[in-house]
């Protein structure tokens, strides 16, 4: 089963709350495809406003955040580095660490709206229960159950396939050395090692036909 949610997260300690209540007419947004530096935690987003000097002046006070630098930008749009603090509260570690993805992060009337994959309600209880632990606001906006496992997510892989090679990239089974092993995935994901080996490799298989393999070469 595959739950996709939508949740709002607020609490003053939360990574860069204060620059957004701070900044109300600001957007910020995770960048999701930039990663993280591994040497200095340092983290991508995208901010759009019309008055950086007030934003930046919002990040330099911001206990959350320890350092911050402009990387690119237009008139209205950056991306910026940021470093976090000593004590800055998290929410997506606890959702990778169960084994769900944040699809999307976009800040939100003082808050943060995340979009989540997650593998069941099971997970989403344990984050509740996190949150309420770590005194986070934490409120359930959508909730969406699928049971069909052959749903196509795009480039031709389902949902379990998408779930499986990112949770690997995620928790460096792809890296050199390898951080994680079918066993750790396998746990992660609460399935078998046997399923896990053939989600990756039909996913992968899936995802070179689609975009490496030409149709040419498809007849050959």
């Amino acid at each position: 089963m595959v739950l996709s949610t939508k949740v709002y997260a607020t609490h003053p300690d939360l990574a860069l709350v204060q620059t957004i209540r701070s900044v109300p007419n600001a957007e910020v947004g995770v960048v999701s495809d930039a990663g993280t530096d591994p040497h200095h935690d340092v983290h991508c987003f995208w901010v759009e406003t019309d008055d950086f000097e007030s934003f930046e002046a919002a990040l330099e006070a911001d206990s959350t955040v320890a350092a911050f630098s402009a990387v690119a930008g237009t008139e209205h749009r950056r991306t910026y580095q940021i470093e976090y603090g000593d004590g800055v509260k998290l929410v997506s570690p606890v959702v990778t660490e169960a084994g769900g993805l944040v699809l999307e992060s976009r800040s939100h009337a003082g808050g943060w709206v995340l979009r989540l994959q997650l593998q069941d309600r099971e997970t989403l209880y344990e984050l509740d229960a996190h949150a309420e632990t770590e005194d986070i606001r934490f409120e359930v906006l959508e909730l969406h159950e699928d049971d069909d496992e052959d749903v196509d997510s795009g480039f031709g892989l389902t949902e379990p396939q998408v779930e499986a090679l990112v949770s690997a990239y995620l928790h460096g089974y792809y890296d050199e050395p390898r951080e994680a092993t079918l066993e750790t995935l396998a746990d992660l994901l609460d399935i078998s090692q046997t399923a896990v080996s053939g989600r990756l490799r039909r996913g992968s298989a899936a995802l070179i036909e689609d975009t490496l393999v030409d149709d040419d070469d498809k007849d050959d």
